[in-house]
């Protein structure tokens, strides 16, 4: 006896029209990973602020720092708010 799946070419084997859809679990890792990296910028920052107010003298190289951090925080938003869109 030989098993009638078994004899069947790739090809001829049902296909499914679209993706399996994603579990809970998958689906709750964008949201933890926003919460991580607001947490994380937001200990960076107050590390920041420490410096500043316990050395005032590094307020302006700080502040160009903290500055070009922005803006390449901007532009990695911009970047993934075309890619969201263009995915839908």
């Amino acid at each position: 006896m030989t098993n009638s799946s078994s004899t069947q070419t790739p090809s001829a084997q049902p296909q499914q029209p679209y993706p399996a859809p994603i579990g809970p679990a998958a689906a709750a890792l964008l949201p933890l990973l926003i919460l991580l990296f607001v947490l994380v910028v937001l200990i960076i920052g107050a590390g920041l602020l420490y410096v500043t107010i316990a050395h005032p003298s590094l307020a302006t190289p700080l502040t160009v720092a903290v500055a070009g951090v922005t803006l390449v925080v901007t532009i990695a938003g911009a970047i993934a708010a075309f890619l969201a869109i263009s995915r839908s």
